[in-house]
């Protein structure tokens, strides 16, 4: 039986979506991520006023071992903006963002992580391995639940 903290704790979702060169979609996934320590303590600061700890940056990165609480980088990150931030309800907030055909060439993504303005790790997913290459492009939207 969870415990009522464990019940009210954010939650979060990653969805990708990946095309090729011509623009046709290759495949799509929907997976819960683990929301860190660090990503607690912002969301605790924030409230209190405290400067950068909003979610500023995707990341993604090289290492596929499973999330733990006590992350707090992305292995060989590659850093992206955060294209555009909404709110398609009111305890919801959703993150999109793009990588496009010449990003990360090569690279076997393995993890990715929200991060905050002042550099932490905010959020972590890993998942099977993504072989990058310039023919792919990946579009994600990453949403947090309070």
């Amino acid at each position: 039986m969870k415990t009522f903290d464990e019940l009210n704790r954010p939650t979060g979702t990653l969805h990708l979506m990946a095309k090729n060169e011509n623009g046709i979609v290759l495949w799509r996934s929907t997976s819960r991520n683990m929301i860190v320590s660090s990503g607690y303590n912002s969301v605790a600061q924030a409230l209190a006023g405290v400067p950068d700890q909003y979610i500023k940056k995707i990341a993604i990165g090289t290492n596929g071992m499973e999330p733990q609480t006590t992350d707090s980088e992305i292995t060989d990150a590659v850093f992206f903006d955060i294209e555009s931030v909404e709110y398609p309800t009111p305890e919801t907030v959703r993150f999109r963002f793009t990588i496009n055909y010449t990003d990360a060439v090569d690279m076997l993504i393995c993890e990715f992580g929200l991060i905050c303005a002042d550099g932490r790790l905010f959020a972590r997913k890993t998942r099977e391995p993504i072989e990058k290459t310039k023919l792919l492009t990946i579009t994600g939207m990453w949403e947090i639940n309070l």
